[in-house]
């Protein structure tokens, strides 16, 4: 199919209503779908690999590793972006060819105007037009509203109605987001071979209805075109003065369309989000019982559900369920957690529902509140969806039943908990009753922060807690009240699983929205009460720790003192986690060592 798109104001058409023939009428009403799959042979090799390739990233995803997801996801990307490059070279190629065409090529020997002669191209004019109701509806610029197109002869364009759509939604392109019907005139051929448009039909649907010829299957637009040729080849009627054979079309809105869906009622008289003055960070996760039965298709889903509030963040889906950090504008929180809660795989699934921060960074404050490199940075920029293997990768053979993990403790009940061990431990009279308590975070985690009374399991990785968890519990009694955390929850679900299911131990439990939550409910219901948690929070954001109190829990990697303020070296091709002093932080240019400053200051 070849078409060159060219402004409306060149060779403009008189109209001639094609001729009804009765009951046997070639042109019939149709409702023409906005959908248009693509019909080149690249689109539907890319379409058939992308979905092999994709059906291989959803078979048994706890058995391939992320490297191996991501590798799938790039090679879908890879022939995707090949099939567009050469459909846009053909495209190219085919307009300069019809450039070349109007211009020279001749199929049908030469035509006298004026007395001078001259060659005949084998294309047709199409002139497009759309209907009042359309143009408001889809807000179609001017070039849309009206415009030309040429079709070769014998194209798919000119033999059927998926090809005339698909030529039509190359130059008019709004129209893919609504339905309409197609009708069809000869034009009407002035003198001088101009052609003069009427200026009622697009406005006023009775008279377009009467002018033109409504087109409804294949044959309908083969014959019309075939009435362009002998129409054009008709002296009688002025054909013979046009330029090329010609057609007019117009586009009107279907009046048999089903209404567009209403909008979610998340969004009904929501804010803007642009215009809020604060941001609000949180998490949650979600281990639904059946799990995410297509990870791919769900994270499409996500960014394309969460992009009306300017949501931002980083969030992993896998066949186990899903984990998120994020940011979302203020004004429209509520909007988004009634949409999180209306979504199957979330929903009742949150544990604990979605962890709020209790406290929003204004605007400007988000902007700066996190690091990168050393410099001030937003916590989040973009909002990143992403399909791994598991939401928290966790070393383990097999999947264990995360809805089996453990007394779920409410953050409240938790801190009289440990306000008694302390007690205890104070008085000398640990026994069996007392519980231990796990923190099930890494090393760079509890060095800044952790809970009175807690144990570190000292891993560099969530996946070595269990080779650690056997030994500290090997002479254990299955009875044993064990007690575990972590920031927001997620890890001490596998850890409660683990214990309960591998290990047997029947007194488990954990921090319910980990030290996030626990944070929050004290702020919230418990003002007087000290909280357990002393120093830094360690979150997974641009912020990297947030402070709970002004315990410095660390040491400066570079003096020694105590600290608490979390950083990564500036150093790019270092990027360390650290703990360092604000003197340091300054005299050192956030890197970790004086061999990283001297990159960081040489490299600008």
């Amino acid at each position: 199919i070849a078409v060159t798109l060219i402004s409306v104001s060149a060779e403009m058409f008189h109209l001639h209503h094609l001729p009804r023939v009765g009951a046997v009428n070639a042109f019939t009403r149709s409702a023409v779908s906005f959908v248009e799959p693509a019909r080149t042979r690249n689109g539907h090799h890319a379409r058939a690999l992308s979905t092999h390739l994709l059906s291989s990233v959803r078979e048994g995803p706890i058995n391939r590793s992320n490297a191996d997801i991501v590798a799938a996801r790039l090679q879908v990307q890879a022939a995707k972006k090949a099939a567009r490059a050469k459909s846009l070279e053909e495209q190219r190629e085919r307009n300069m060819r019809i450039k070349r065409m109007i211009h020279t090529g001749s199929s049908g020997g030469d035509k006298s105007r004026n007395g001078e002669a001259y060659p005949v191209p084998s294309l047709y004019a199409v002139k497009v037009s759309a209907c009042q109701e359309l143009r408001e509806e889809l807000r179609m610029n001017g070039r849309e509203k009206r415009g030309r197109l040429f079709v070769e002869v014998g194209s798919h364009a000119a033999k059927s109605i998926r090809g005339l759509r698909f030529e039509l939604h190359s130059f008019f392109r709004a129209l893919k987001k609504s339905t309409y019907v197609l009708s069809a005139a000869l034009p009407e051929v002035a003198d001088d071979g101009s052609v003069i448009s009427p200026t009622d039909i697009e406005s006023d649907p009775a008279n377009a209805t009467a002018y033109f010829s409504p087109l409804e299957s294949d044959d309908d637009v083969e014959r019309a075109f075939q009435l362009a040729d002998e129409f054009y080849n008709d002296s009688s009627r002025g054909g013979d003065r046009l330029k090329r054979p010609s057609l007019l079309l117009h586009v009107t809105k279907d009046p048999n369309a089903p209404p567009p869906p209403p909008p979610p009622k998340y969004l009904e008289d929501m804010a803007d989000p642009a215009e809020t003055e604060s941001m609000t960070m949180l998490s949650f996760y979600a281990f639904p019982p059946e799990g995410v039965e297509d990870p791919e298709t769900f994270a499409t889903s996500l960014r394309n559900k969460w992009r009306a509030f300017g949501a931002l963040g980083r969030v992993y889906v896998a066949n186990e369920g899903t984990n998120a950090q994020m940011s979302v504008p203020t004004n429209v929180l509520d909007n988004f957690l009634e949409c999180c809660r209306s979504i199957p795989e979330l929903g009742e699934h949150m544990e604990n529902g979605i962890n709020i921060d209790p406290v929003p960074l204004g605007v400007e404050e988000f902007q700066v509140a996190g690091d990168m490199n050393g410099k001030p940075a937003p916590p989040f920029k973009a909002l990143h969806v992403r399909v791994r293997n598991q939401v928290v990768a966790d070393g383990l053979e097999k999947a264990l039943d995360w809805q089996s993990a453990g007394y779920d403790m409410p953050p409240l009940e938790w801190h009289d908990k440990l306000k008694e061990a302390k007690q205890t431990k104070g008085k000398g009279r640990e026994g069996e009753d007392t519980p231990l308590i796990f923190d099930c975070r890494n090393t760079y985690e509890t060095s800044v922060g952790t809970f009175d009374g807690a144990k570190p399991l000292k891993t560099e990785n969530f996946r070595d807690s269990w080779e650690v968890l056997q030994a500290e519990l090997a002479d254990k009694p299955k009875d044993t009240p064990i007690m575990t955390f972590c920031t927001g929850g997620i890890r001490c679900v596998k850890v409660g699983a683990y214990l309960t299911q591998e290990m047997g131990f029947t007194n488990v439990s954990r921090l319910a929205g980990g030290i996030i939550a626990y944070d929050r409910t004290l702020n919230a219901n418990a003002t007087s009460e000290e909280s357990m948690f002393k120093g830094v929070n360690y979150v997974f954001d641009g912020r990297v720790g947030r402070q709970i109190t002004g315990d410095a829990m660390a040491e400066c990697i570079t003096c020694g003192c105590k600290a608490n303020l979390l950083s990564n070296c500036a150093n790019n091709n270092c990027h360390r986690r650290m703990v360092q002093c604000e003197a340091c932080r300054t005299m050192f240019a956030g890197a970790c060592s004086e061999a990283c400053k001297q990159r960081v200051l040489n490299n600008g």
